[in-house]
């Protein structure tokens, strides 16, 4: 009879038990991310945050928070993520997906049109922003210098630094243009002008292809009247955040140039099998300074001058708004220039020192 009494007490007691914990359980409200128009993701350690992604490169999730700011979280750390937003996927061994992504544990799904695609967390390269209108996909940036005297002396230079980028998830189109003018006492002492024209199709991994690189330079005091250069080749994505951009390249084609002056006898023209070597570094220093640092060696015939390399480094300090100052300086060279029709030969490096106030857009 005790024993019997006994029992019953026990799993009474583990009944009213499993009961309390089940109710404690219910009452227990699971966080449902709202509508809201942000996205939100969730840690491992059951943490929330509000905000705008960015994207995700290398298993490093880049999140814009609305309290903490920028932030690059490891993507070990993040469990969960839902957004109202359309991105662009690059999933390993296929093309590039776009739709609204849901990341929940290992598992990420995509809706596409209405349909529902399922990926492992192994097979996700990155995710970036995929823009809904046209002009989303644009960006650029324009600096500006001038310096004007005039009375005892008469003086006017200005220079211009500006650059237009057109990128998505599959492809990124970008031209740029550096130019400084001088005239002193009515006489020029510098006119020149350089464009790059690039185009780049991404794979879905950090290696990349570009189809076509094209650049136009002219500076009569180095003896180029004309120059332009065609190539193709590839490049390869070192680092890809929100705060860091750091990519390197190759590229080979053909370089045609035109001098402004040579010596008699010698043709004022010349065309060269053309090979390319170069970077690009762009990184947030502060919160409000950036640096920016390229350079590019071209290897061309001994006729047209053996080897050239330009490179700009711009350190840029914050202002107001979108605006910016910029201190540039720019290091041009020639190995081998040619003599002159005067037997001269011009100074193989040219530098320059530039100041101005430059757009962000």
């Amino acid at each position: 009879m005790r024993v019997g009494l006994l029992v019953a007490c026990v799993v009474s007691i583990w009944i009213l038990g499993f009961a309390s914990q089940s109710a404690v359980a219910e009452e227990t409200p699971v966080f449902t991310p709202p509508d809201d128009g942000y996205d939100w993701l969730r840690l491992v350690s059951g943490e929330w945050l509000r905000g705008e992604l960015i994207g995700v490169f290398n298993d490093e999730v880049e999140f814009d928070s609305d309290v903490l700011d920028e932030l690059t979280i490891d993507g070990e750390d993040v469990d969960r993520f839902y957004s109202p937003r359309t991105f662009g996927l690059s999933i390993r061994g296929r093309e590039l997906v776009v739709g609204r992504v849901w990341l929940d544990g290992d598992r990420v799904t995509v809706l596409v049109s209405g349909v529902e695609q399922e990926f492992t967390r192994s097979e996700l390269i990155a995710i970036t922003v995929s823009a809904e209108r046209e002009r989303d996909r644009w960006s650029g940036d324009i600096s500006l210098g001038i310096n004007v005297r005039e009375g005892n002396s008469d003086f006017i230079e200005y220079n211009m630094l500006a650059g237009i980028e057109r990128r998505t998830p599959q492809s990124r189109i970008f031209v740029d243009y550096l130019g400084t003018f001088n005239e002193t006492e009515g006489v020029q002492v510098a006119n020149n002008h350089r464009v790059n024209l690039v185009l780049d199709r991404f794979s879905g991994s950090q290696l990349f292809w570009r189809p076509f690189i094209g650049q136009y330079f002219r500076d009569p005091f180095q003896n180029i009247e004309h120059q332009g250069t065609l190539e193709t080749g590839l490049g390869y994505e070192l680092t890809d955040t929100a705060r860091t951009e750091w990519e390197i390249f190759a590229g080979a084609g053909f370089n045609y140039v035109e001098r402004v002056s040579v010596e008699p006898g010698k043709p004022s023209n010349s065309t060269s099998p053309a090979l390319s070597l170069g970077t690009n570094f762009d990184t947030e220093l502060t919160q409000w300074m950036d640096y920016l640092f390229v350079f590019t060696a071209t290897f061309l015939d001994e006729e047209s001058g053996t080897y050239q390399h330009h490179l700009l480094t711009t350190l840029s300090s914050d202002l107001v708004g979108n605006f910016d100052i910029d201190f540039s300086f720019v290091w041009d060279r020639t190995e081998n220039p040619p003599p002159l029709a005067d037997g001269q030969i011009p100074e193989q490096d040219d530098f320059r020192l530039l100041v101005g106030l430059s757009y962000e857009f």
